[in-house]
């Protein structure tokens, strides 16, 4: 699919009041779960939607919730996301959702896209990428533990 038909279907310019359904729909946009994408933004900036990471020997920083490295801002503003639009929550998740939907159209379903989301899908710091995959494996299963033992809501039945 072309990035264009990807990050308009994936439903990039939200407003901030969507940010409750913004997981789920980065995801659903993508076919990832959210709580990977969850895992990821955990693992990235432990949920700061105001990181800055340190310049990199290319020059590029990530930026925001979900760390997204300031190399696709020139995709990006195609589509009216810039630099500061990173900072949003939703349009981080978003984007973060974009650039691991690119890594597992090149690597598959598998946690060689995670790593690739992290270092860069011509990156060959494989020790580097495992290290990352693990902790956000660690988070992931600690969001669907989570998700599991979440109480079910049920209707009141008192007063009828």
């Amino acid at each position: 699919m072309c990035i264009a038909a990807r990050v308009l279907g994936a439903g990039f310019l939200l407003p901030a009041a969507a940010w409750a359904t913004c997981w789920d729909e980065a995801g659903r946009g993508h076919g990832i779960d959210p709580l990977l994408l969850k895992a990821i933004a955990w693992k990235e900036s432990r949920g700061w939607t105001g990181a800055v990471g340190p310049r990199l020997r290319d020059g590029n920083r990530a930026l925001g919730l979900m760390q997204i490295n300031t190399i696709h801002l020139p995709s990006l503003a195609r589509f009216g996301i810039g630099r500061e639009q990173l900072f949003d929550a939703c349009t981080s998740q978003k984007v973060g959702a974009w650039v691991l939907a690119n890594c597992i159209q090149r690597f598959g379903a598998t946690w060689k896209a995670v790593g690739c989301y992290y270092a860069g899908p011509a990156s060959t710091n494989h020790s580097a990428q495992a290290a990352y995959v693990r902790d956000v494996q660690r988070f992931y299963e600690g969001y669907r533990w989570q998700a599991a033992a979440a109480p079910v809501q049920v209707a009141s039945l008192q007063g009828q």
